[in-house]
């Protein structure tokens, strides 16, 4: 039995930006936050430890990639079920939903189900592809193995994401390896790749610009939604 002192949100952040944006608006006494490096069977086995720890929820936060083309950079998107690459429909917490669902909707925050991707999805086709067959809002690498393990450990799971690249945008080859496992920004790798081929140097800057916004987002909104889940959860 965990103390009721001890209890937890666990989150699970692809990048370290993210975290970062989360541990400076968040209190930091209630949670423990995970980076995966934008691969799921990393946020799966971060969730798995937090839900053995006694996590009493588990948080998907991040940018994720527009797969509705309304959707635009820096929007915020509620996820009502994580949908994995095998068809597995994961469904957030609807509890936990509704407690956060007001102060979502006040921030013009969509509501709909997301797809977690096992591969990265670069182009603007594939997108519309996902969302054609899947009706999904956004794309992300992380969320469906943080809910995989939260769904095992019958943990309540919510996934909180913000757009960075829209729907009509294909992502720069140079990106593409930017992350490592660590969830850090390979800065010289990327720049090298992008010397290597200059026209790619504004599809950077665009995507720099979107990934911010998105970020900017979370940091806005984070502080508010957390402190409604922490009263709800007794925290």
């Amino acid at each position: 039995m965990v103390a009721q002192s001890e209890r937890f949100i666990g989150i699970i952040c692809g990048l370290k930006s993210e975290a970062q944006a989360v541990a400076a608006v968040v209190d930091g006494a209630k949670i423990r936050i995970g980076v995966s490096g934008a691969n799921a069977a990393r946020a799966e086995d971060i969730a798995q430890g937090f839900c053995q720890e006694g996590a009493a929820a588990i948080v998907s936060v991040g940018v994720s990639g527009g797969l509705d083309p309304a959707l635009q950079p820096g929007d915020l998107i509620f996820g009502a079920s994580v949908v994995a690459d095998d068809g597995t429909r994961y469904d957030c917490d609807p509890y936990l939903s509704g407690v956060v669902r007001d102060d979502l909707a006040a921030r013009g925050a969509k509501t709909g189900n997301l797809f977690g991707s096992d591969e990265i999805i670069e182009s603007a086709a594939k997108k519309s592809a996902l969302f054609q067959n899947h009706s999904c809002l956004a794309v992300d690498m992380e969320s469906h193995g943080a809910a995989r393990s939260a769904s095992q450990h019958k943990v309540p799971f919510l996934a909180i994401r913000a757009i960075a690249d829209p729907a009509d945008r294909a992502l720069p080859t140079a990106a593409l390896g930017a992350v490592a496992p660590d969830g850090s920004t390979l800065v010289l790798k990327t720049l090298g790749a992008a010397l290597r081929d200059p026209k790619q140097f504004p599809e950077l800057l665009k995507l720099g610009a979107d990934s911010a916004a998105a970020t900017k987002t979370l940091s806005r909104d984070l502080g508010l939604l957390f402190g409604s889940l922490f009263l709800s959860l007794d925290l």
